[in-house]
């Protein structure tokens, strides 16, 4: 099966995600000009740590894990579900990855590359900063996050 293989079918997936309430309809339709949708079997990698292409998904479908390199292993970071984003830091630095993400099942995809990024922040500006404050929200709340565990071991020390 194939998913999103026009714009108008990556905005009815990109609809169905929290995205959706942030951006309105026309939006959307503009944003899936610039965006892809993949799908990845389970256990495929979508991206591998040290990777240096640069682009962020949104999971329409599936669950992916990302997974930090520890000596001779991977070790588990998280698990992300449908509906949530990942692998934004590349799209803002351009940075090599940090992490490995793995689809965990059967798993499809919206992407949007720094490429195109950059190409909305000359297009629609105003659509780009939006996303942009998107981007910065999710990391912002990301980073709150490990604060908070990062403390908690701390705390056990």
């Amino acid at each position: 099966m194939s998913l999103g293989k026009s714009a108008a079918e990556r905005a009815d997936m990109l609809e169905k995600t929290p995205l959706s309430k942030e951006f309105s309809w026309r939006e959307l339709e503009e944003l899936s000009k610039y965006m892809i949708a993949e799908t990845f079997p389970k256990n495929s990698r979508i991206f591998e740590e040290g990777d240096k292409r640069a682009f962020m998904c949104v999971i329409f479908k599936g669950k992916v894990n990302i997974l930090k390199e520890s000596g001779n292993e991977n070790k588990l970071i998280t698990s992300i579900n449908a509906g949530r984003i990942f692998g934004e830091m590349s799209v803002i630095d351009g940075s090599p990855r940090s992490a490995t993400a793995i689809a965990s099942e059967d798993t499809v995809l919206i992407v949007l590359t720094k490429q195109e990024l950059n190409r909305i922040l000359d297009e629609k500006p105003r659509m780009g900063a939006k996303i942009l404050q998107k981007i910065a929200a999710i990391m912002s709340q990301r980073l709150r996050e490990t604060t908070g565990v990062l403390a908690d071991y701390l705390g056990k020390l």
